[in-house]
């Protein structure tokens, strides 16, 4: 089949290599994972939200990435249990309908998946962190 002999240890590295090529290309393309690209795009799409849940100190001492809903994570699931008018009175918008995609930013990234797996536990299934957050955010805005 092959003019040359290949050896097994050389179709286990193969095989190792492909795996690791396809497993990269799934990890890009993870929809349960906003981008910079998408978040940056967020007010043009009113139907999606963008949470932030640093404290207001952090905000205020860093700055917002446009369009977010500035909701502390120790606030967040209180937030989330809220009726519709009491949300819109605390936060000036309107609380993301149960089927919205609703992303999620801190500073690094851990509280944007720690939000986004809260808000899914309480049935928002769109939920998905923005792992770049802030640090990100800022980097490419020349912010930093």
């Amino acid at each position: 089949m092959f003019p040359f002999r290949l050896s097994f240890p050389f179709w286990i590295l193969l095989l190792i290599v492909a795996s690791w090529a396809f497993a990269q290309d799934t990890l890009l393309e993870d929809k349960n994972l906003a981008t910079y690209e998408e978040v940056k795009d967020i007010p043009n799409h009113p139907e999606k939200y963008l949470i932030d849940v640093r404290s207001r100190e952090l905000v205020e001492k860093d700055g917002v990435i446009p369009g977010s809903i500035i909701i502390p994570f120790m606030e967040l699931e209180k937030a989330l249990m809220m009726n519709d008018k009491e949300f819109n009175m605390k936060y000036g918008r309107e609380k993301p309908p149960r089927d919205a995609v609703v992303i999620f930013s801190c500073l690094g990234g851990q509280y944007a998946q720690m939000g986004s797996d809260l808000a899914r536990k309480h049935g928002w299934e769109k939920a998905k962190p923005y792992l770049g957050s802030w640090l990100e955010w800022s980097k490419r805005e020349g912010l930093d």
